[in-house]
This record gives C-alpha cells, structure tokens and sequence, in this order.
C-alpha cells in the first residue's frame, strides 16, 4: 500500500526540531510540515498558522466535539492537536504530510489508521537519544526552564521513550546530520514512487 504521511515523534529535548530543519532544507523529498493546533499562548516570534494555530480552549473543544481532530494530547496543561482538513490541504499541495507530534498523539494515530486497516500508509519514526543522561544534559542546557518543569520533562521522556517499539523506524540522534541523512534514506526508500510521481507532475506542470 502506498504511503501517505509521516509521523515524527520522540521525547522533549531530542533534537526534533534541527533535525526536522535539515530534512525541509531538502526540497526533493517533497516534504511539508503539518501545523498544530494548540491552547498554549503564542511565542516570541511565533506566527498565527505557520507555527501553530493558536486558539482558545472553548474552539479546540468545539473542534473535538465536532470530530474535526485526528490526534490530541495535553503537553504541560496545554492542549495540541491535528485536524483532518490540514492533511487534506498538504495532501491537495502535492506534497507529503510531515507531523512533528507528541508521542501519545503519534500513538492515536497509529491506532486510528489501524482501526481503519490503512497503518501500512503511515511512516513513523521515533527520534531516540543517544541515553538519558544525556538527554538530561541537553534539557538542562536550555537553561529556560524550572528545575520542577524540567524533572517533568524527564519523566514524561522514560514514558516515551518506552513507547518506542511501537513505531517503525527508531534513529538514534547522536550527530545531527548523520540522523538526517539517516530519515531522508527511509524517506526516500518509504515514499520512492510517491516522490517520483510528484517530481513527474512538476515536469510536465513547467513544460504545460
């Protein structure tokens, strides 16, 4: 069956978000970046349905009532979710849906497309870090954080983390762009025809 979208998940600290940043500089994978919805209040710098929708709890309940969400979790009393028409959207782009999500979203996913016996188009991929400890030295680094925000983001780690088997790919991030160059083998290897089609379709766009 031909693969769809990919999931991205792994625990806070990890290194998502860099090695995400290499895979999106590499236009030939055809990637796009699946934008949450989330309660949290907006970041400095953070830009309304780019980094995230940015909504009130009374409309992501609404959003929940009306089954508009493919995922949703809590992460540190806020919540984030993934609404269907967003896939749609990338999807009607021609490109490939990338969902950098929590790891008990991921989770609802995988079951979702399971119920639905349709698990075999998804590629998920949990990002591991190289041992604890050091990932304990990487969110302690950030030095943003309470010590007490930080023993919580530790002990949700080992709850992630021991969630790692359920997903297909687990890649060790030890040096950032070996990591990289690591997903964008299974990505090309997963989403080979999907790629080639696009590219294709992009061919015959300029020369039309």
């Amino acid at each position: 069956m031909e693969k769809k979208l990919i999931i991205f998940t792994g625990p806070s600290g990890v290194g998502k978000g860099t090695v995400e940043k290499i895979l999106f500089d590499q236009k030939d994978l055809k990637l796009k970046l699946s934008v949450s919805m989330t309660t949290r209040q907006p970041r400095e710098g953070e830009i309304d349905g780019v980094h995230y929708y940015f909504v009130s709890r009374e409309t992501f309940n609404a959003c929940l009532t009306d089954n508009r969400l493919i995922e949703y979790s809590m992460h540190f009393d806020n919540y984030y979710g993934t609404l269907y028409s967003e896939i749609d959207r990338i999807c009607e782009q021609g490109k490939i849906p990338f969902l950098e999500i929590e790891t008990n979203g991921a989770k609802q996913i995988l079951d979702y497309y399971k119920k639905m016996g349709k698990q075999d188009e998804i590629c998920s991929i949990f990002l591991m870090p190289p041992s604890f400890t050091e990932l304990e030295k990487r969110i302690e680094g950030r030095n943003t954080e309470t010590e007490d925000l930080i023993i919580k983001r530790l002990n949700k780690a080992q709850e992630e983390i021991a969630f790692s088997t359920l997903f297909q790919h687990v890649v060790v991030n030890d040096d950032v762009e070996e990591t990289a160059a690591k997903i964008r083998e299974i990505i090309l290897k997963e989403f080979k025809k999907v790629i080639e089609f696009k590219k294709e379709n992009e061919t015959e766009g300029r020369k039309a």
